[in-house]
Formats: C-alpha cells, sequence, structure tokens
C-alpha cells in the first residue's frame, strides 16, 4: 500500500511539473513579445503603410487589412464545405463513407502547411501566372476544412438524440431536422469551432509566402499580391535594418493578440454549450 501511494505520489508530482512547464514556456514567449513589441507600438503603426527601405517609422496597416482579408475569405470558402463534411459525418456516424470522410479530415489537419502552399503555387500561381490573395484564401481554405469539419461532428454529436426524435415524431424531413434541431442546438459550438479555425490559420506563414507574396502598399483587391502579418513578420524579422526588425516584434505582438482573442473566444462559447448541457 505505501509503495501505491508513493508511486500515486510521483506521478501526481510528475503531471503537475508538466502542467507547471507548458504553463511557463507560454509565459515566457508571451512575456518576451510582450517587451520586444509593444514598446513600439504607436498610432502610426496602426495607420500608415511601410515606409521606403532604410527609412524609419511607418506601419503595418497593409498587412493588417490583408490578414483580415484573407482570412475572412478563407473562411467564407471552407465554412460550407467544413460544416457539410461535419454534419454528413454527424449524420451517418458508423457508416463506411463516413468513417473514410472523417479519416481524411484527420489526415489533412495534419499535412503541413508548407505542402499546402506548394499545391496553392503549383495549381493556382503557376496555372494563372500570378500571386495573389485569393490563391492564398484558398490554400488556407484546406487547412480550414478539416478543423471545422471535425469540430462540427463534435459539436453536432453533443445534441440529444431525444430531440430529433421528437422532431422525427412530429412528421419533420431529415433536412428539417438537420437544420432546425441539430444545427441551431449546437450553432454556439459550431461558431467556437469556426473561429479557432480562423485562429489557426491567422498566423500560417508558409502558404503566404508561395501565394499571397506580399506588397508593400495598402490592398483590397484579391486578385493581386497582398500583404499579411505572418509575412511581413517573416520579412522584416531577415531585414538589415533595426528599425524593420523592432516592427517585426510589433506585427509579432499584434498577431499573438488576434489569435488569443479569437482563441478566447471559443473557449468562452464552448463553456457555455457545456453549461446548457450540464
Amino acid at each position: 500500500m505505501s509503495f501505491r501511494k508513493l508511486k500515486n505520489a510521483t506521478m501526481g508530482m510528475l503531471v503537475a511539473a508538466t502542467a507547471l512547464l507548458i504553463i511557463a514556456i507560454l509565459v515566457i514567449i508571451l512575456w518576451h513579445i510582450f517587451i520586444s513589441g509593444a514598446k513600439y507600438l504607436n498610432w502610426d503603426f496602426f495607420t500608415r503603410a511601410p515606409a521606403s527601405v532604410g527609412e524609419s517609422g511607418g506601419g503595418v496597416v497593409n498587412a493588417i487589412i490583408g490578414t483580415f482579408l484573407i482570412t475572412v475569405v478563407a473562411a467564407a470558402i471552407g465554412t460550407p464545405f467544413g460544416m457539410l463534411a461535419g454534419i454528413y459525418v454527424s449524420e451517418n456516424r458508423g457508416k463506411r463513407f463516413a468513417d473514410i470522410v472523417r479519416l481524411c479530415a484527420d489526415a489533412l489537419q495534419g499535412v503541413p502547411s508548407i505542402v499546402i502552399g506548394i499545391f496553392g503555387y503549383t495549381f493556382i500561381v503557376a496555372r494563372f501566372r500570378s500571386y495573389s490573395a485569393i490563391a492564398a484564401s484558398i490554400s488556407l481554405a484546406f487547412m480550414f476544412v478539416p478543423t471545422t469539419a471535425r469540430v462540427t461532428e463534435e459539436v453536432l454529436n453533443l445534441v440529444p438524440s431525444s430531440l430529433k426524435e421528437a422532431a422525427y415524431a412530429l412528421g419533420a424531413r431529415p433536412s428539417s431536422v438537420i437544420w432546425n434541431v441539430s444545427i441551431k442546438t449546437a450553432a454556439a459550438g459550431i461558431t467556437s469551432g469556426l473561429l479557432t479555425s480562423m485562429a489557426r490559420i491567422a498566423g500560417e506563414t508558409a502558404p503566404l509566402l508561395f501565394t499571397a507574396f506580399g506588397s508593400r502598399y495598402i490592398e483590397w483587391n484579391m486578385s493581386r499580391p497582398m500583404a499579411a502579418l505572418p509575412l511581413q513578420i517573416f520579412i522584416y524579422a531577415g531585414s538589415p535594418y533595426p528599425s524593420l526588425q523592432q516592427q517585426a516584434w510589433s506585427a509579432a505582438f499584434v498577431l499573438v493578440l488576434l489569435i488569443l482573442l479569437l482563441q478566447f473566444s471559443a473557449r468562452r462559447l464552448i463553456s457555455r454549450i457545456l453549461r446548457i448541457h450540464t
């Protein structure tokens, strides 16, 4: 009995130490980004385009706008495919094709982002002979779909079967049950999944290197090259100019805040779902 207590206490200490280590690493990273980037933030950083090479000042408003446009368009492209795939798998549990769809979603989640970027370059950029923001959005949509599909499936599985059975007993059609019962009941969870997927693709850099290419100007045309925060950070971090390196830290700080905000919103929605179902 004493040996079992000792083993239990040892494992508890290891688990607690591992959790503290993970928290400490995250805090160190966030603190370093904060002290390195927050002090260089000013009004010009959020409202001005980049200055000429070698000059101080300027901002990254072009990259902020580009990140917003590319991410929103990628979400708009990927949301219907991800939701429909998640609905199909949830409604056809146990069927072979549904299992294949789930397996493909899991496999696509594990594909490295640089492979997605090469795919976008080969089939979009090279074919149309032009870098563009829409090519970046399509590439990021391939990363958006599997996460959305899996989250949609898991959330729909939480809907009580008694609600759907009651709807069927009243003579409702399957499509009506899916839309008016399943989806509306799980709307908050599906929204949290969309936010989680957006947070994932908002920080990706490799697909943008092969598709968006970047631009020093504020660009609204999705058919042209466009800047984005991850791409701007990559370029500025390798610059020999200290002013651009400082802006890279500030852009990293803004990007981290954006991702944390999306993840926090998703967590709040998930906690709300758990309170409803408990």
